[in-house]
């Protein structure tokens, strides 16, 4: 995995890769939550909605632990010298097999300790546990695809696993019972059509038919466990901390606009799913040049997002809660981990590079750690706008630590703080400002245009400075 095992390609050879379709995928999948959840929500009581929130975080909590970072090892070994694309195959075969496996065991461990109880598992439990163990074939694939560079499956896979899925749940709630068992049942159905979808998208092959692939696995998964599973907490584990040390409705009202932190997430991973490749197919001496690009369209994206995002928390969270005067503070916090998480991802693609992911190791929990300690405080007053601050707290230190691992290296050197530090200011004045404005959808929706019209001048301004740009250089 280091980037010394990379293959320097020739020119012809590396892949062009756009983020166009990895946005477009990660849009959509908004978008089809953005038109599920608002019907959902007001179908199912409080408790049963808490119920499906509490459960779908716990699902993509547990996938991205089991997963352990091999989904982008997978990406980073397919470019290696030395059977690259065998053993790329054969770590994606490992890791459909040991997640299945693994499902297997919690759900017969959780009958088993349902026979020597009073009863049986919650069935919520059941159906999230087979989720999570499908799953691992879906991110498999995804990896496989993002190296080949095939955008348009690895977009067919996440809507199936994401919009199809709690399309399904929706239809269950009004066709069968407006329970959360319906819900999570018809969800894990479609989780199964997709896991089915992806071994046929992209064929893995089983780890013992390639030579020391599972050992490869094994040790590359070992020490990003306790890092993925942090990082999973870190973005949704605040609904978790308030299920525990407040109450499930608490929980629910989090989770109703959670999808304001985690919109600005799933865009960034979308482009870092064009932005890792370009940086991992790299030859050594354009590694340099690679990063500062890459680190340039981060910081604008993730400024985009995020700004859109704050600004739009009024008519988000009317349309996805019933408490929109209660929630509307939270929606406009959240997209604050944007900037964090976009300095973490290009930082950690740099680690990925150079087989140095073993520290991610200590890294991450200890972020999550303090973070956690620092909201269960708040969470047991109820103070949910606290809450989603720390939460913040937590991406912008993960940021700067990973950060801080990589800066001794050229590429690291090339990474431009200040600017990252400086996207983030503005972005905190930003929400202050609107804070000061009375709610209102109408004022709302006057500040998400305004910011809109904002963002897009400062595009127009940015093409028209790279186009004359281009001129003077060709002239």
């Amino acid at each position: 995995m280091s980037s010394g095992s990379a293959a320097p390609q020739p020119e012809q050879a590396r892949p062009t890769v756009s983020g166009t379709w990895y946005l477009v995928g990660s849009l959509l999948q908004g978008l089809g939550l953005l038109l599920i959840q608002p019907f959902a929500i007001r179908i199912l009581d409080d408790r049963q909605w808490g119920i499906v929130s509490t459960s779908v975080v716990t699902i993509q909590v547990l996938v991205v632990l089991i997963s352990a970072g091999l989904p982008l090892a997978i990406t980073n070994i397919w470019f290696a010298r030395e059977r690259g694309q065998d053993r790329s195959r054969a770590m994606y075969g490992f890791m459909v097999l040991a997640s299945a496996a693994l499902a297997v065991v919690v759900v017969l461990c959780l009958l088993l300790l349902g026979a020597f109880g009073s009863g049986g598992p919650a069935p919520s439990t059941v159906l999230a546990v087979i989720s999570v163990g499908v799953l691992g074939s879906v991110l498999g694939a995804q990896a496989v695809l993002r190296a080949q560079n095939r955008p348009g499956r690895f977009v067919l896979l996440s809507i199936g696993s994401s919009v199809l899925a709690n399309l399904l749940g929706l239809v269950g709630l009004i066709l069968v019972a407006p329970t959360a068992e319906v819900y999570l049942g018809a969800y894990t159905l479609a989780v199964v059509l997709t896991g089915a979808a992806a071994l046929v998208l992209a064929r893995p092959r089983l780890p013992w038919r390639v030579a020391g692939s599972s050992r490869e696995s094994i040790r590359i998964a070992g020490p990003l466990l306790p890092h993925t599973g942090a990082l999973m907490l870190l973005t949704q584990g605040s609904v978790l901390i308030l299920a525990y040390a407040a109450t499930v409705e608490d929980a629910g009202r989090f989770g109703a606009v959670l999808i304001f932190a985690l919109g600005p997430i799933t865009i960034l991973n979308a482009l870092n799913n064009a932005w890792s490749t370009r940086m991992m197919s790299a030859a050594r001496g354009e590694l340099v040049a690679a990063t500062r690009r890459v680190s340039v369209e981060a910081i604008a994206w993730s400024t985009g997002v995020g700004l859109l995002a704050s600004s739009g928390a009024v008519v988000g969270s009317t349309i996805l809660s019933t408490e929109p005067e209660i929630v509307r503070p939270i929606a406009a916090a959240l997209p604050l981990v944007s900037i964090g998480y976009a300095l973490f991802l290009v930082t950690s693609n740099l680690l990925y590079i150079d087989d140095r992911t073993r520290r991610l190791a200590l890294v991450t929990p200890g972020v999550l750690v303090a973070i956690a300690l620092l909201a269960l405080w708040p969470a047991s007053r109820s103070e949910v706008v606290v809450v989603a601050m720390v939460q913040v707290l937590g991406f912008v230190a993960l940021g700067l630590l990973t950060y801080a691992l990589v800066r001794r290296s050229d590429a690291g050197r090339s990474l431009p703080l200040p600017s990252f530090g400086g996207a983030f200011g503005v972005h905190v004045v930003v929400v202050l400002l609107l804070g000061l404005v009375p709610f209102g959808v109408v004022a709302g929706m006057v500040q998400a245009a305004v910011v809109a019209a904002l963002l897009a001048g400062a595009l127009f301004l940015a093409r028209s400075r790279r186009t004359a740009d281009r001129a003077t250089s060709s002239s």
